[in-house]
């Protein structure tokens, strides 16, 4: 038996306290024979005792009629084989053992999914100026855009993949059929099983969704509540502000601005392409003349240029000139 593995590290495991490591460490010990003498003492020991912590446990569980009968049986099974041989006690333990290791997988698996603890999360914070490309533990990729902030597991477990956004982020996920991926913006959740979509969640602004590929459905959530706001297919996006919902269509390609480092403007206030700009290079702009402000334009600019460029372009459509000094620019 290998000098890591010892009863201490077996009860642990039962606990649902062991990292990765460890498990995997266990999981080998338990396939070896000489597993066999720490398994029949530990199962001597606790086999009362699991069963009484199992039944005082008032959660809900999903299969809890046969995690209980599977419970009892095992503590008969203990009981009997103390009334037999040493070598038919070492039999008994093996079987019981599985027992155990079954019933153990799934209730650690079953409480880290309800009470997460035992789920690592891994929080990206990218500031104003910073962009960063991130790959899930599923393969799944995340372009996450500036002054936006994303919360993810190390390692999706359990039936579900739940990551955490403010901000923006466009999302190419591998397709898990039972496995949904679910992206928790405040009380807004979208859902999706494989495909490739944008959602922009920013404090005091209109919640975006916009699909390229593939289905998404959008749901807001409460603690007492639940309502669709929309089920959106490549080409579809949806508006929600302030309970109010609106769909509108948008050009696929166009979903893919973070991605490939785009900034396309349809029909934009000045002001509201400022707000992107100060975002993405991380600048400050201010007009000398609101009416300037207001003057809309349609346009798309490369964002790999320095600001300055993107500058030029802006003046040139927009008939102004500018002023550009320590990180602050103004338009006149």
């Amino acid at each position: 038996m290998s000098r890591q593995i010892n009863r201490e590290l077996i009860e642990k495991f039962l606990a649902g306290k062991c990292s990765a490591e460890e498990e995997r460490l266990v999981n080998l010990f338990l396939k070896d024979p000489a597993s066999e003498k720490l398994l029949e003492d530990i199962l001597s020991a606790n086999a009362g005792k699991d069963w009484i912590v199992f039944e005082n446990d008032k959660s809900v569980h999903p299969r809890q009629q046969e995690l209980k009968k599977s419970m009892q049986e095992r503590i008969g099974h203990v009981n009997i084989a103390r009334r037999r041989s040493l070598l038919h006690l070492r039999h008994a333990a093996i079987w019981i053992g599985l027992i155990l290791t079954a019933m153990g997988i799934y209730t650690i698996s079953y409480l880290s999914n309800k009470r997460g603890t035992q789920v690592a999360f891994v929080e990206s914070n990218n500031p104003n100026g910073q962009r960063s490309k991130i790959i899930l533990s599923d393969s799944s990729v995340v372009y996450l855009g500036a002054g936006s902030r994303l919360k993810y597991p190390e390692n999706f477990s359990g039936d579900t993949r739940d990551i955490y956004l403010y901000g923006e982020a466009f999302f190419e996920v591998t397709k898990e059929k039972h496995k949904p991926f679910t992206v928790h913006t405040g009380d807004v959740q979208t859902k999706v099983l494989g495909t490739s979509f944008k959602i922009e969640a920013f404090k005091n602004k209109p919640l975006l969704v916009e699909v390229a590929t593939g289905k998404v459905k959008v749901d807001q959530v409460g603690t007492d509540f639940s309502r669709s706001l929309a089920v959106l297919t490549p080409g579809q996006k949806v508006l929600f502000d302030h309970g109010e919902i609106k769909r509108e269509t948008v050009d696929p390609e166009e979903v893919q601005d973070l991605k490939e480092a785009r900034l396309t403007f349809n029909n934009a206030s000045l002001n509201d392409i400022a707000e992107v700009l100060q975002r993405w290079y991380n600048v400050k702009i201010t007009f000398k003349q609101h009416t300037k402000s207001a003057e809309k334009m349609t346009l798309t600019l490369d964002a790999r240029v320095p600001i300055d460029k993107i500058l030029n372009v802006l003046a040139a459509a927009g008939h102004f000139s500018y002023e550009m000094k320590n990180g602050e620019i103004v338009i006149r």
